[in-house]
């Protein structure tokens, strides 16, 4: 087991995802992950300037699941440079049943429905639930760019992280299939997908 990581933004971390792949995370505030388009069958890091390669996403994530079972260490070596490229500070926020006329389910339907855009500040540290909207109720086709350009609140747990990471590098599929609930409209392959990655409940897969 790798030891205990300390957060501190900024410094760059090796994930593996399984043993003949692993990438690299960026430690941004929040705590947020950045992930990069970069894979290794070793998790060895060198001569790697991150400001080149591109972004996958970033995502609130729950920083003991990741310590406990992705993290293999952070990464040392001065040839590997970390990104200077500003935090995105904006998120989709799903509605749930509190937000009233927000939410268009009922009691039955899937805990988050539809969604706002919110922003958190250029440092992270506005709170998700405090922070000033963008835009309310996202609505499909007409907001489809935003809603599959921006990630949704939801921390994310190693499972969720790696099974998404998995799927991009095998298949070239970046997406968070949370939102084939959140917005049901959105996507259309969900058959051809099945099983889905474990940011959804067992019977949604």
């Amino acid at each position: 087991m790798a030891k205990r990581i300390i957060w501190t933004p900024g410094d760059l971390v090796s994930i593996k995802l399984r043993d003949d792949l692993y990438t690299i995370g960026q430690m941004l505030p929040g705590p947020v992950m950045r992930f990069y388009d970069i894979r290794s069958a070793d998790g060895k890091w060198r001569n790697i300037d991150l400001n080149s390669i591109g972004h996958l996403f970033q995502a609130f994530i729950a920083t003991r699941l990741i310590n406990v079972n992705l993290t293999q260490g952070k990464i040392k070596d001065l040839s590997v440079i970390a990104d200077r490229r500003p935090f995105e500070s904006l998120l989709i926020v799903a509605y749930t049943i509190i937000d009233g006329d927000h939410y268009k389910g009922t009691r039955d339907s899937f805990v988050f429905l539809g969604g706002k855009i919110v922003d958190i500040g250029v440092d992270g540290k506005i709170g998700y639930t405090l922070a000033p909207v963008i835009k309310e109720n996202l609505s499909l086709p007409e907001d489809r760019k935003l809603i599959e350009k921006y990630e949704l609140a939801h921390m994310w747990n190693h499972e969720d992280l790696s099974d998404r990471l998995c799927r991009y590098f095998d298949t070239g599929i970046n997406r968070d299939d949370l939102k084939f609930e959140v917005f049901p409209e959105l996507w259309d392959d969900r058959e051809q997908l099945r099983p889905l990655t474990r940011r959804l409940p067992v019977p949604l897969r």
